[in-house]
């Protein structure tokens, strides 16, 4: 009985400290208050169905190792009790003659290592491990958890097995030697350039895989935010016959060069003239009378340029590219399921090698139906705010160690903190224009002039948010014409629906616009820009069937990363950028 009630009482302990340390986390609470809340915005609901979503409980998937994250989340709970961790030497160090090895281990779960201490006699592999190469070699570790007698550390794992998975053959050029000689990981800082060289080892680096946590922490919250405001996620082509943007920058796509990289001989198809039969003066007539009566209609062909390459023989029977944008086909979905969004990669054959530019990027693009400029522009402002409040609560040890990177930014946390207390600065373009004019009348250098009708440089764009609002800044109704052809056309026929999100280090963070639901006026558009209105037949006939007043945005994903993270080079948030003369892996 006594030692029952022990148990008991032992078991019962257990489950309050368990209750204790989950009741006080931060998502714990956050649920409960919103379960709580005696009131939702109006007009949003954040549920499609009348039961809750499943719980992911696998069956049949289960862990062979404890993540480290989960170690350190409630590092005094884990005091006493063995487990098994699995991992990458970022360090290794000899200690007491070589009877002691220190083994700084990281599984990718977090950015805090594991230290993990082996002792000669104790440790079985003890003799294997410290052979492993050094930084870079891959263990299975077994042990208990301890408290840590070394600072910044609140636990550490005495091993008693260890498994060396992988050895560093860095040794020698031919990699059949251990060692870490020629590792390109080593211990000492590495630029950034380097990195990107190395773009297959560099998740292994504490700066690049605290930034895919976070890059994929603001995947998850973008999805979580469109799924629970009730927009559904659309996958929208890779491969298309249209230019969303107009801009002609795209990657073509053919099988024409032939299937093998060194084949010879490969001519390309090119359109031959073709010549008229002629018409009987019978036929000219024929035709002639059925013109004066109305009833002759001419087909219209299809223009062909003599010599240029004949795409109607390659593999889709006309030219491909790589979309530059999602959102002309999301529009298609819109126009019938009202509330939707893609998100995926896009393409730009734009020779350019800035920090703020990619070949290869990933495009964020909701578009709602029944909506009007000032209704995208709110939930573009709503959407920015969540992810940065995301990015604040989950990416809290992360952004702690961009702000302190030498490559990071200092007050980081400040920065995004602005971004969530106060409501974005909202002006009309006009209105920029002239408080840069008056900036550049009082001595501000600008390497551009300021004068309506500019398509605004970063800089510009920047001044407005960090020097003269210092937050978030929203312009809106630009010139027609430095804008694409599908925005609204306003009343004044100078300006469309267009808006702008600038942020600062950023510049220009969102695009979006209230799209042209006028089939005249779309049209005309068309041809003002210099696109044929039936290129994108399948876009005009959505303002010829039903049509309604919609909006959308497009968001930049690496950009956002670039925002949160304070990195300032767009290559360095994306696991294998791709830019002009690189694409190696």
């Amino acid at each position: 009985g006594v030692g029952e009630g022990g148990g008991a009482e032992e078991e019962g302990g257990n489950v309050s400290r368990w209750y204790a340390t989950v009741t006080k986390r931060e998502s714990f609470v956050r649920a409960v208050a919103a379960l709580r809340s005696p009131e939702s915005p109006v007009g949003v609901t954040t549920t499609t169905s009348s039961s809750l979503e499943p719980e992911v409980k696998p069956r049949l998937f289960r862990r062979t190792r404890t993540r480290i994250k989960d170690l350190l989340l409630e590092p005094t709970t884990a005091i006493g009790t063995s487990v098994t961790v699995k991992g990458w030497a970022r360090t290794t160090r000899n200690a007491n003659k070589g009877l002691l090895l220190f083994v700084e281990l990281n599984d990718g779960s977090c950015g805090t290592s594991l230290q993990c201490v082996m002792e000669d006699g104790k440790t079985e592999g003890f003799a294997e491990a410290k052979g492993c190469g050094g930084a870079g070699a891959s263990f299975e570790v077994c042990g208990e958890v301890v408290e840590s007698p070394a600072k910044g550390q609140a636990i550490e794992l005495h091993v008693t097995t260890s498994t060396l998975l992988g050895p560093v053959y860095g040794g020698d050029p031919s990699g059949t030697t251990i060692g870490a000689k020629l590792y390109p990981l080593s211990k000492k800082a590495h630029t950034l350039e380097h990195m990107r060289d190395i773009a297959h080892l560099r998740p292994r680096a504490r700066l690049h895989s605290a930034a895919m946590r976070v890059r994929h922490a603001m995947a998850y919250a973008t999805h979580k935010f469109f799924h629970d405001l009730g927009f559904l996620y659309i996958h929208t082509p890779i491969l298309t016959c249209a230019d969303c943007e107009g801009a002609g920058e795209q990657f073509g796509v053919t099988t024409l060069l032939g299937k093998e990289p060194g084949e010879v001989g490969v001519t390309l198809p090119v359109i031959e003239p073709v010549e008229e039969k002629a018409l009987s003066k019978k036929e000219k007539k024929r035709l002639e009378k059925l013109k004066a009566q109305g009833k002759l209609v001419e087909e219209e062909k299809e223009e062909r340029v003599v010599g240029a390459v004949d795409y109607s023989k390659d593999f889709f029977s006309r030219r491909a590219n790589l979309t530059v944008s999602g959102q002309l086909n999301v529009e298609t979905h819109a126009c019938a399921l009202s509330d939707v969004y893609t998100f995926g990669p896009t393409f730009r054959a734009e020779n350019s090698h800035t920090s703020r530019h990619l070949s290869e990027f990933w495009m964020i693009e909701p578009e709602i139906a029944f909506a009007d400029l000032t209704t995208d522009i709110n939930l573009a402002e709503d959407y920015l705010k969540y992810c940065v409040q995301y990015a604040l609560e989950m990416c809290a040890e992360d952004l702690e160690f961009f702000e302190n990177s030498p490559f990071g930014e200092p007050g980081l946390r400040d920065r995004l903190r602005n971004v969530l207390e106060e409501p974005f600065q909202r002006l009309t373009y006009t209105e920029a224009i002239e408080i840069l004019k008056s900036a550049a009348a009082s001595g501000i250098k600008f390497e551009e002039k300021p004068e309506w009708g500019m398509d605004l440089p970063s800089e510009m764009e920047r001044y407005l948010c960090e020097k003269v609002y210092k937050k978030p800044v929203v312009l809106t109704n630009y010139p027609k014409g430095i804008k694409a052809f599908y925005m609204k056309l306003n009343d004044d026929d100078k300006t469309v629906a267009a808006a702008d999100i600038l942020v600062p280090k950023i510049g220009e963070i969102i695009g979006g616009s209230q799209r042209e639901h006028r089939m005249d006026v779309l049209t005309r558009r068309c041809v003002e820009s210099g696109l044929d209105p039936k290129a994108v037949w399948w876009y005009v006939d959505l303002r010829k069937y039903g049509t309604v007043p919609h909006a959308g945005f497009g968001l930049g994903f690496e950009r956002l990363i670039l925002f949160v993270t304070g990195l300032d080079n767009i290559r360095d948030v994306i696991p294998f950028p791709r830019w002009a003369g690189n694409a190696v892996f």
